[in-house]
């Protein structure tokens, strides 16, 4: 929201003949030093209005106004306040002292948002103040609202949950993002660290940026339920197919898979469960390079998903004409490819919504289509969220760590080595988990990443899967209008 500030008007004209001791007050308030001041005046001396400072406080604007000298004067201005702090700042954005969008939803909505200027003929005094409107000449507009789906309660919840387990970690930053499967409204998408909105002296870096959508990563194991898909769908694969995973591991001209134990024979459920590379890998081997990549790109993978954030990124698929035999195994446990977060995040909401695709979007509108596109088998989709179900709620699935109490959650544990200087760091991973909850139906999908823990060796299990359980416990007494106040 834009609140009235005043910004400081001088004459320099008349000031730089005014006597040491009015500059040296007006340098003392300020807090310019005397020189730079007499340096401006006497640079702008022909000049009979000049902003000096803008958007001072209001104890500088007392200060001024009780000196009483005409060529001392305040006009009005407006100033954005970002009352969701940090939680809402690297989503939001910021502007410049003009107002204009310079990051974030600010700068994507900036036509939107800006007032349009009027033009008034106006009498001024000897000095250059106007002191009479002689007539309205073209009336100002002022500039739209626009509502946003986010939910500022669970944005907050969000970001108090990541600040929580990226210092308990020692993690570079984290993300959250939080759909409705459904509707495809994005309930919250928040990133750790933030910055100050009030603050300019911290609008720099990393983390003035929306990562949940600059980012480009791979996406490790939370790929396989897609893949597991896939196989199903052009029946390369069975729900009762038995892949041997032995000796555990392949060893390919350029590349080496393995599991991160010996897993023996596992069924695609087991593959999703397990987390089996080698399991996957020969399950996008048995797909044809274009069956593979065509199944990806259905998805959304490599392409934009027309959310309209400042640096959004389409990521990369490779051409099937040009996949290796090492990168067709590869892509089945999720290298070889790179998305954001917000890319998992939808194509899971397609798998919630049993092969639904909605557009993802964080602007309440009054006319929403909430259009549905079926690009999967709903069958098939159901058939491999009861295996994603596993992952969370069986004794030995890689998610347990993501339990919410109450709810049935249907996910997928991810970890990946990050890409440092173009080769894998030994020591440097992402930790995924990907979500989807609600009872009796698929209603709402999280995905999580942690960058860089460093409490122990990244896992996705270990470091996203507990930071899903804390999130959503919380988000869902809103989301349900639990109270736990008696209103009796």
């Amino acid at each position: 929201m834009s609140l009235p500030i005043k910004t400081l008007c001088i004459n320099p004209s008349k000031l730089s003949k005014s006597n040491d001791k009015l500059i040296l007050k007006l340098s003392n308030d300020l807090g310019i030093p005397i020189k730079k001041l007499r340096k401006i005046i006497k640079k702008n001396k022909n000049k009979k209005e000049l902003y000096l400072k803008r958007h001072v406080s209001r104890d500088i604007y007392l200060k001024i106004s009780s000196l009483k000298n005409p060529n001392l004067y305040f006009i009005n201005e407006n100033k954005r306040s970002y009352l969701g702090g940090r939680s809402f700042s690297n989503i939001i954005g910021f502007t410049d002292i003009d107002d204009k969008g310079q990051e974030g939803i600010e700068f994507v909505s900036n036509k939107i948002l800006s007032p349009k200027t009027g033009l008034k003929k106006v009498k001024k005094d000897n000095i250059g103040r106007p002191i009479e409107t002689l007539g309205i000449l073209k009336k100002p507009i002022p500039g739209k609202d626009i509502f946003l789906t986010l939910d500022k309660r669970i944005q907050i919840i969000g970001y108090e949950t990541l600040r929580k387990y990226i210092t308990k970690y020692k993690a570079e930053s984290g993300s959250i993002i939080l759909i409705e499967s459904n509707t495809g409204d994005i309930i919250s998408m928040t990133n750790y660290p933030s910055f100050n909105p009030e603050r300019r002296s911290e609008y720099n870096g990393n983390k003035i940026k929306n990562r949940a959508v600059y980012d480009l990563i791979e996406p490790g194991s939370t790929i396989k339920p897609l893949i597991i898909y896939s196989g199903l769908q052009n029946k390369v694969i069975t729900e009762s197919t038995i892949i041997n995973t032995a000796p555990g591991v392949i060893q390919l001209e350029d590349n080496e898979i393995k599991d991160w134990k010996y897993l023996g024979k596992v069924s695609p459920r087991d593959i999703i469960r397990l987390s089996s590379n080698i399991g996957a890998a020969k399950v996008s081997s048995k797909l044809s390079k274009k069956q593979l990549i065509d199944g990806l790109t259905k998805l959304g993978f490599g392409q934009s998903l027309f959310i309209n954030l400042p640096g959004s990124k389409t990521g990369s698929l490779p051409l099937s004409s040009e996949l290796s035999h090492s990168g067709h195994m590869s892509l089945g446990y999720g290298y070889g490819l790179s998305l954001s977060l917000m890319h998992l995040a939808s194509a899971y909401t397609t798998l919630a919504n049993y092969g639904d695709r909605v557009q993802i979007n964080y602007l309440k509108t009054n006319n929403k289509s909430n259009k549905k596109d079926n690009i999967l088998d709903r069958d098939d989709s159901k058939k491999v969220l009861d295996m994603m179900r596993d992952v969370v709620h069986s004794k030995d699935g890689t998610g347990r760590k993501a339990k919410v109490e109450g709810y049935t959650v249907y996910g997928k544990t991810g970890t990946v080595r990050q890409i440092i200087n173009g080769k894998y760091a030994e020591d440097k991973h992402n930790a995924l988990f990907v979500g989807i909850l609600g009872d009796p139906e698929p209603k709402y999908v999280a995905a999580i990443i942690v960058r860089s823990p460093k409490n122990r060796e990244g896992s996705g299990g270990i470091h996203a899967a507990p930071v899903f359980s804390e999130f959503m416990q919380h988000s869902m007494r809103i989301l349900n209008g639990i109270s736990y106040v008696d209103n009796r």
